[in-house]
Parts: C-alpha cells; structure tokens; sequence
C-alpha cells in the first residue's frame, strides 16, 4: 500500500514509535487508546457535539502515535470485505456537515424516552460509521464521543453488557438498514446515567457467543427473512466452562444458519435504507461475505 499513511508496500501505519510490525503497532495502539480513553471517562473533552468536538476526542485518544490524529482522511478506506466502501474523501466534508447539523437540531435534549433516544442514537452511529472520516481509531472515539452525548441528555451506555463483534457489525450493517439493527444491540445497554458508573467505558465489554463474521451473515439472513422483528442474538453471552453437559435437557439458542456464500449484494437493494444510494457516494461491491475485517491484527474493537 503506497500512500502518506502507510509504510511503502505494507499495511503498516506510520507512526510516531516507528514501529514497522503490524501487532507492535496494535499492542501499542490498544494501550494508549486505552491509557487515554479512562483519562476521558474521568475528565471529558469540553465541546459542542459537532466534528470540532470529536476530532479534539480523537487527537486526545492516538495523537501520541499518529502525527495525523483529528485530521480528515484522504484516501479511500473500506470496512474490511463486507461489501461495503466507506464514504470517499471528497464526500466526507458534507457527509459530516449533515450528521453533526442533525446531531445538534435538537433531538437528543427534547428526548422524553428511552426509545426515542435509541433511536437517534442508532442512526447517527450508523452515519459517523460509514463516513469514517478517519484512517484509524474511529471505533474509539466515536464510542467516546457517543458516550459523551448520551451522558450529556440523561442516559447512559452500559459497555460492559455490550458484545464489541455485535456492536461492531451493527453498526456496519448500518450501511443497509439505516441502525435499525444496531438499535436492538444496543437498546438492553442503554440506561438512565444514574444506573452506569462514568468508568464503564474503559471496562472491557462481556464475551459473546458470536463472532463478527457470524453476527455478519446472521444480519444479513435476519434482514432478508424477519426484517420486523428485533435482531437478539447480540444478547447470547458466550459460555463458561465447564461446557454444556449433552445430557441436559436445557433449550439453548442457536444462531439462525445462513448460508456461508450469503453476500450483500444477494440481497434485494430496493428495500436498503433510503439513505444509502448513488447519490450520497457509496456503493455496493460484490465482494466476499466472510469479512477480514481489515489488515490490522486486532480484530474488532469498539
């Protein structure tokens, strides 16, 4: 990959600790994300809701690594191979200009439910997602960002009931349902502030019992088959040992089985959230379902 950001032929970030190897980077990344994601949870970043805002989160999460933290990307980036681009540099600048005027229009403070609140919340998440303005650390600061914003109103986000591979597929799959998915995720986490201490976002979230290309194809066959209903299965907490005994009689939940080669583009596009068309930069690839989920070690983080 030969661009500003990346060491020449590698997928390696270029970084402040010059670190050429792609799980140093991660180890050390994770670390000061982490380091400076509870300095947040303590003292948070004073602002307006507005991209200001979360670039000055970003900075404060990866300006110690990357020289480009806060700054707008400018090369194409894309969620792994989901099928999916992320919106190209030339739309983001008015990408963000509408999600931050629809952020600030009002909604969340005239917000009297929890519902209403999920909502809204679910949608913007979606946006900001697939605007990635960002080459790194999105996941990061928009999480610090929304968590933030929710305080702000009266609610708060359990993180810790939360599965990341759930969070992290919803809100990619936002690209297609508008976040209606990422509402069900999220809906049993959200809560009065009252009830969820200030330092839950930098606890680590639960174990799951999915992965993200498992919740990947499970969305993808509940959005094709049962769009009306609530997506549950981000609430199956993954199983201690000792392992379940065969002879119990226990019904236990099983992912709905989907067909391995089930792609976005099998799907009928007429019924993807108006939102998302030609019109706005994004587009539809016949790529592979089974997602990598980028070059970098990690694996999905929230």
């Amino acid at each position: 990959m030969n661009n500003d950001y990346h060491y020449p032929g590698t997928t390696v970030l270029r970084n402040r600790l010059g670190y050429t190897d792609p799980h140093t980077l991660a180890q050390a990344e994770a670390l000061i994300a982490a380091t400076r994601m509870a300095e947040l949870a303590a003292n948070p970043i004073d602002g307006h809701f507005d991209f200001a805002h979360l670039q000055a989160i970003h900075r404060h999460l990866l300006g110690d690594l990357y020289e480009w933290a806060g700054e707008i990307r400018t090369i194409d980036t894309a969620p792994g191979d989901l099928g999916i681009l992320h919106d190209p540099p030339a739309a983001i600048p008015g990408e963000l200009d509408r999600v931050f005027t629809d952020i600030n229009s009002g909604v969340y403070v005239n917000h009297h439910s929890h519902e209403a609140f999920v909502q809204d919340l679910a949608g913007h998440w979606g946006d900001l997602t697939s605007v990635h303005p960002f080459v790194d650390g999105n996941s990061r600061a928009q999480r610090v960002f929304f968590d933030q914003l929710a305080r702000d109103v009266g609610w708060a986000i359990e993180w810790r009931e939360l599965s990341v591979d759930a969070v992290q597929a919803a809100r990619n799959f936002a690209y297609v349902d508008g976040g209606t998915i990422l509402a069900d995720v999220l809906r049993p986490a959200i809560k009065p502030v009252t009830e969820v201490p200030a330092d839950s976002i930098a606890t680590s979230p639960r174990g799951a019992a999915m992965t993200f290309p498992e919740h990947w194809q499970a969305m993808i066959e509940h959005y094709d088959t049962m769009p009306e209903q609530a997506y549950t299965w981000a609430s199956q907490i993954k199983s201690e040992a000792p392992q379940h005994d065969p002879q119990s009689t226990e019904i236990r939940p099983t992912p709905t089985p989907v067909a391995p080669e089930r792609e976005l583009a099998d799907l009928d596009t007429t019924k993807f959230h108006t939102h998302w068309s030609p019109e706005v930069d994004h587009q539809l690839l016949n790529s592979r379902t089974i997602p990598q989920h980028s070059s970098r070690p990690e694996g999905p983080r929230l």
